[in-house]
């Protein structure tokens, strides 16, 4: 039976692991979907949105910094009103500030999909965001997540169900009192398993995310030189989230390190088809889809043995799982290049696992979370 759902994620400005979900959602779901975000960038964000109905409350534009953010997107969210009168339930995309809508529009059933509480108010993460903080923001910091908090706990009081994307968002969930373990199900997203197919075996490992200090692209290069690879080159690709880390790492690259901002699907999809294998080195990444998506392809992967990525790459057999340390990630490197058949067979291995995850299967749990509050 279909009925009108409502997806809220703050703002769709970013090709992220969250926007993904909602675009992947809003396109599989059998109900009737309506995004309702409060900024909306076509232009910076995964162009499939423009098929589908997306209902722009707007707040002024995108967030200039975090107090900014927190201000006008925060407050916009508890105070702002969806119109929620034609709806059955709402779906809220928590990747933090999402959930603080639940405050007012919950005259309705609602369902949260975390992606991750807010890292910043996260006593895992808060002292790490507090220090990249200039001196004079630094109180205002930790007062405006002490605040938020408060709210935070508030808002998912109003929870009829809750879905983590990982055991590790269960946990960080489960650490900050949001809810209680019995409450929360873990449904993790998936990736294009039907469109992405292996291609050729090219001499360069990628590292495919968006810019971001705790993605840790610079310990991808720091690898890349430690390992010496002759004939081999790094590709780091993704959209251009922080402009001043882009430019250190390109100051940090050498002569066969290539950095590739915003680039286009096609050409996406190609540098994943045709790399040799897949570096992924996020900070205590909440799930990644990019383990998943590089099985998809084919390819092995060397990935941080932290987070998300510990659930879904099977050590030894789909790829493999270091410490975050240079010369550990550069061990593992030489050992694939050095073993083509190797790298090979962990690919194949990786593309079989990975048909255990789609879009299509995620869809169809949403939707039946959604039918069961009936």
């Amino acid at each position: 039976m279909s009925v009108e759902v409502g997806i809220y994620h703050p703002w769709l400005k970013e090709k992220g692991g969250a926007e993904k979900v909602v675009l992947e959602l809003a396109k599989r779901s059998t109900h009737e979907i309506t995004i309702y975000t409060r900024f909306y960038n076509p232009e910076s964000t995964f162009k499939e949105f423009g098929d589908l109905e997306i209902k722009e409350l707007g707040f002024g534009g995108d967030a200039k910094n975090f107090i900014d953010a927190g201000l006008r997107f925060g407050i916009g969210s508890m105070l702002g009103k969806i119109p929620t009168e034609k709806l059955d339930a709402l779906i809220i995309s928590e990747a933090g500030l999402g959930s603080l809508t639940a405050i007012r529009n919950n005259n309705l059933p609602i369902i949260c999909y975390c992606h991750t509480p807010l890292r910043a108010a996260h006593p895992e993460f808060t002292q790490l965001y507090i220090n990249e903080q200039p001196l004079p923001l630094k109180p205002v910091y930790k007062i405006g997540t002490k605040i938020y908090s408060v709210f935070e706990k508030h808002a998912w009081k109003k929870f009829d169900k809750v879905i983590a994307n990982s055991q590790t968002t269960k946990e960080r969930i489960i650490a900050k009192h949001l809810k209680h373990e019995k409450d929360i199900e873990v449904v993790h997203p998936g990736a294009d398993i039907e469109q992405n197919k292996p291609g050729e075996y090219e001499n360069y490992f990628l590292y495919p995310s968006r810019f971001r200090k705790y993605k840790r692209q610079e310990l991808a290069i720091e690898a890349f030189e430690k390992a010496d690879l002759e004939g081999f080159k790094l590709i780091l690709a993704g959209s251009n989230q922080d402009p001043e880390y882009v430019e250190q790492l390109r100051q940090k690259a050498g002569e066969n390190v290539e950095i590739k901002t915003d680039v286009p699907g096609d050409e996406w999809r190609e540098l994943y088809r045709n790399c040799y294998s897949v570096l992924f080195l996020a900070e205590n990444e909440d799930w990644g889809i990019i383990p998943v998506e590089t099985g998809s392809y084919g390819k092995s992967i060397i990935s941080v043995n932290e987070g998300g990525p510990a659930e879904s790459v099977q050590h030894g057999e789909t790829g493999f799982l270091v410490e975050p340390e240079p010369g550990m990630i550069a061990e593992k490197m030489c050992e694939l290049a050095e073993n083509p058949e190797k790298n090979r067979e962990i690919g194949k291995k990786a593309r079989k696992e990975s048909k255990k995850y789609s879009w299509q299967k995620f869809a169809e749990k949403l939707d039946r979370q959604v039918e069961d509050l009936e």
